[in-house]
């Protein structure tokens, strides 16, 4: 059976063609074709003998990915990609475009775990996780297919990231590695509901990238009617967890708040939330604050927020010196916005 060689590390890869290649040079030529010209079969490593490019056909597997589905915003560019997996599984990518700069928010996960009720993936029941390859994948089909160089990466598709830690952290490697894709740990975010042991995990394994906490709510009442299952992790454990890994990397973290009309969006909330970030020591110029409003979701009784209101929540956090943000939804008529991720 053929290795999926996107599966590899860079070390994995050495040993397993130790058998056919011995020249560091032939190796470094190979990684190159795979990560920075993102070649789609061996034929094209042209700078190789054909008698090799022939044995690596036999023994590797390059793509291991179908784009099923296409679908382009007319709003705003965004695009929206269906992949499908060799075991013929589902799950999306989306590509996104603002002011010359692109990223990609994927998946780390087929379903995901956390069913959340606002969440159109978290209705989808987790079947697997992905491999590293399966994730790096969508990276480079999406840039193959744009032909657009991808500046940032976003750990926000379907799935719970954490869940998935060691293929994570192992893409987040290669994200970094200039021999690889060369992205800034700055424009990598990798957003978590809350696993706690994972968060510090990741903190302690210092990658230095940006972590996007799921908080959306200002008690714990309040979540449970929005994210059902929290893993045994309340906010207070939570937050603990955001702190820790401010201080342990020395680099950004956000609070994702989505806002849903009549359940976390009134100025009583705004309030709260503000004392809760002050309690944690979390009013920090490198805590931002993403306010999210609801994107409408099928079976949801769920409302958006009106404008006054986000308005208002935003104003106060300001006002308590909260860096804030309301984020605007992208891809929303083709259903590629936050929480829209389902099948």
């Amino acid at each position: 059976m053929k290795k999926y060689i996107l599966d590899l590390t860079n070390a994995q890869f050495k040993i397993a063609v130790k058998s056919i290649i011995e020249q560091e040079y032939r190796i470094n030529q190979i990684i190159e074709w795979v990560y920075t010209k993102k070649a789609v079969s061996f034929e094209e490593f042209t700078n190789l003998p054909k008698e090799l490019r022939e044995k690596l056909d036999k023994r590797f597997l390059l793509r291991a990915l179908k784009i099923v589905k296409k679908e382009k915003s007319v709003i705003d560019g965004t695009i929206r990609y269906t992949f499908q997996s060799v075991d013929k599984k589902y799950f999306f990518a989306v590509f996104l475009t603002k002011n010359g700069k692109n990223s990609v928010c994927i998946s780390s996960q087929i379903g995901c775990p956390v069913m959340c009720a606002f969440c159109f993936s978290g209705k989808v029941k987790l079947v697997r996780n992905l491999s590293r390859g399966e994730i790096i994948e969508q990276l480079l089909q999406i840039e193959n297919d744009t032909r657009e160089k991808v500046s940032g990466v976003l750990f926000m598709g379907m799935g719970e990231p954490m869940l998935n830690f060691n293929n994570v952290t192992s893409v987040l490697n290669s994200l970094l590695s200039n021999k690889e894709f060369g992205i800034g740990k700055r424009h990598i975010t990798v957003s978590s509901v809350g696993i706690v042991p994972a968060i510090k995990k990741l903190a302690d394994e210092n990658f230095g990238v940006r972590l996007a906490l799921s908080l959306h709510a200002v008690d714990e009442k309040q979540r449970r009617k929005l994210i059902p299952s929290n893993f045994g992790f309340n906010i207070e454990h939570i937050l603990n967890a955001g702190r820790y890994y401010l201080k342990k990397t020395n680099s950004r973290l956000t609070m994702e708040y989505i806002l849903v009309k009549g359940i976390n969006d009134s100025v009583v909330d705004a309030h709260k939330l503000t004392r809760l970030l002050r309690q944690h020591e979390l009013l920090n110029p490198d805590v931002q604050v993403n306010l999210i409003p609801f994107n409408p979701v099928i079976d949801t009784h769920f409302q958006t927020s009106d404008q006054q209101s986000i308005q208002k929540f935003k104003n106060i956090l300001k006002f308590n010196g909260i860096t804030v943000n309301v984020r605007q939804a992208k891809g929303a008529d083709i259903s590629a916005a936050c929480g829209q991720l389902g099948y």
